[in-house]
């Protein structure tokens, strides 16, 4: 029903190897099936060489701990997943009684400087990775807080903004100078 809908970029038919399986028959008849996308065979572990892309997932700093040399120019290198940094906003918490988490260093943030502060650290290493290590592109995670898990950029009920996108435009445009 949705194979010719707009917003699919890309299939990703694994994440992080959780039920993969014929990998390589999976990934050739997904790229057989339809051309124009991009495929990912598994996203953030297990890659097999079929496809475009191969990704990475690490938190909270990105890094790319796939060994390169597997990689020849067809794949596009991509840090699927990383940041995780979390900030507890009283009052737009999905259960303030319990024990909410992130995955940043040291737990969650004591505030929206901090928050700021460790999410920009972050853009910088991912910058690195860019011009050291050739990567194309990285996930952040994530938009909003899910539930007890407090990385979203807003808040669970999205009536906090925890980084205005004044301010995440301002910290992203590094990614897109020279």
């Amino acid at each position: 029903q949705l194979y010719n809908h707009p917003s699919i970029v890309m299939w990703v038919p694994f994440n992080e190897a959780w039920g993969q399986h014929r990998s390589i028959e999976v990934g050739e008849w997904i790229v057989a099936r339809d051309p124009s996308r991009l495929v990912n065979i598994a996203s953030g572990g297990n890659w097999w060489p079929v496809g475009h892309v191969v990704d990475d997932h690490h938190y909270p700093n990105p890094t790319f701990s796939e060994d390169s040399e597997r990689f020849d120019e067809k794949f596009v290198k991509v840090v699927g997943e990383f940041g995780g940094h979390g900030l507890a906003v009283k009052g737009h918490l999905w259960r303030e009684s319990q024990e909410n988490w992130g995955y940043g260093q040291k737990g969650l943030s004591n505030s929206a400087e901090e928050l700021l502060q460790k999410y920009n650290s972050t853009l910088q290493d991912l910058l690195e990775l860019k011009h050291y290590a050739g990567i194309a592109g990285g996930v952040y995670t994530q938009t909003t807080d899910v539930e007890t898990e407090l990385n979203g950029l807003m808040t669970y009920d999205r009536e906090v903004v925890k980084i205005p996108a004044r301010e995440l435009r301002k910290l992203h445009s590094c990614l897109f100078r020279q």
